[in-house]
């Protein structure tokens, strides 16, 4: 078997030398040291609390209005966003900011109202440009800051009140902003920011707090025409580079500054409510990262891992002081397999996987889920409290984003036309 691998080693150098740039257009696979490789429980299948059957689940579902051959707005919403006044948003994959109001209960052919199936009103609000945004928040004067993974940071103020209107003849037509697409590094030099993922703004200082996750940019598909941020995630988790960081912007200089580097793809960011610390996931390593805010040259702290998935968007409440994690995909034991095989044999077979075409790249499990963890303070450490999961995905699968609000848990996803919500207790 030693003697196979070492063939297979031999070959894939050897194919690297002649068609590096082809072939490795982000560079090779890297080694990933013990301590950064993905620290993944195995999934409780005899966990199914986040089932419509659990009586914890509601779904969200477009409502299509009658005499209008409308364009679905509800699709892949990657995470959920409320505005200062409670109203319900989500950013879609074709970039359009839209509003869910007048929820009822959907009815049945037998002309009853179910209580966990609802409908919504889907109404465009704004026209986000041409890349793809993903996480998003509303700041204290009405603008939403978004991540888009193709632009950078990005903002757009103005936005009507009433969504019956587009427009509001008090106010200048909303337009979307380029906030930062690249940010200074020490000696002076610009870093481009390839993929903004996530963004929270401190409720004390209104500084805009947002993940860059991965230096491999995202191609268009050339059959939808839609930004692939999948696979350039893919890549990253393969490759084992760690270039994800966190970044701040500070509207009041213009100001972009790097807090954390060396995440394996810096994804989900949240900020307590003291804005004393913020909270950022690095997703290919299964780990909760905790960045104080009020200690000079403070450095990232690993507070939690051993999800039984691979974790992406993460939000915290003000009110209880708990948090919620995302988990958008269980590891699949053959990449757990490649991940633990020592650095001579698991490089090289990372390498490989790299130069495989899209078509073949290992597919998302069908698989939801999210956490309730505790930040920890200086009465207890950081930990998991419960796991909410569908292990096979029947009523909720690939959890991208997690908003909680009013005691209830909104959860997003990049396949999937509806919105989760959770009773939490």
């Amino acid at each position: 078997m030693k003697i196979l691998l070492s063939i297979i080693v031999v070959v894939i150098a050897a194919l690297a030398r002649t068609y590096e740039p082809h072939l490795f257009p982000h560079g090779y696979a890297v080694e990933i040291p013990p301590q950064h490789r993905p620290a993944i429980s195995k999934v409780d299948p005899s966990n199914i609390s986040l089932r419509l059957s659990s009586g914890k689940l509601t779904k969200i579902y477009e409502r299509k209005e009658e005499g209008e051959g409308q364009v679905p707005l509800l699709v892949h919403p990657e995470t959920i966003i409320f505005d200062n006044h409670g109203k319900m948003y989500i950013m879609n994959e074709n970039a359009k900011l839209v509003s869910l109001t007048d929820f009822e209960p959907m009815t049945g052919t037998n002309g009853e109202a179910s209580s966990s199936i609802m409908t919504a009103k889907a109404t465009e609000v704004a026209d986000l440009g041409v890349g793809a945004p993903l996480g998003g928040k509303y700041d204290n004067k009405g603008c939403l800051y978004f991540a888009d993974a193709v632009l950078g940071l990005a903002r757009i103020c103005n936005l009507p009140d009433d969504t019956s209107t587009t427009t509001i003849p008090t106010k200048p037509k909303p337009y979307v902003e380029l906030v930062a697409s690249r940010v200074q590094l020490e000696d002076g030099s610009w870093s481009s920011i390839n993929y903004a993922d996530d963004v929270d703004i401190g409720p004390r200082t209104g500084h805009v707090y947002f993940s860059d996750a991965s230096d491999v940019k995202s191609d268009r598909d050339p059959i939808s025409g839609l930004w692939d941020i999948m696979h350039a995630s893919k890549v990253e988790g393969v490759r084992g580079k760690r270039t994800g960081r966190l970044l701040r912007y500070i509207p009041e200089t213009g100001k972009v500054g790097i807090l954390a580097t060396g995440g394996a793809f810096t994804n989900g960011v949240a900020v307590n409510a003291d804005e004393t610390y913020v909270l950022y996931t690095s997703t290919f390593e299964g780990s909760v990262m905790k960045y104080p805010l009020n200690e000079e040259g403070a450095k990232p702290e690993r507070i939690l891992d051993n999800f039984p998935g691979f974790l992406d968007g993460v939000d915290c409440s003000f009110q209880s002081g708990l948090c919620y994690v995302a988990i958008a995909t269980p590891m699949d034991p053959l990449v757990g397999a490649i991940f633990a095989m020592p650095t001579w044999i698991g490089r090289p077979i990372r390498s490989f996987l790299m130069m495989l075409p899209k078509s073949l790249a290992p597919k998302v499990k069908q698989y939801g889920a999210a956490a309730e963890i505790h930040p920890g303070d200086e009465n207890s450490p950081a930990r998991i409290i419960r796991i909410f999961q569908d292990p096979d995905g029947r009523d909720v699968s690939t959890v991208t984003g997690v908003t909680e609000h009013d005691g209830k848990l909104y959860l997003g996803s990049l396949h999937a036309n509806s919105v989760g919500v959770v009773t939490l207790e």
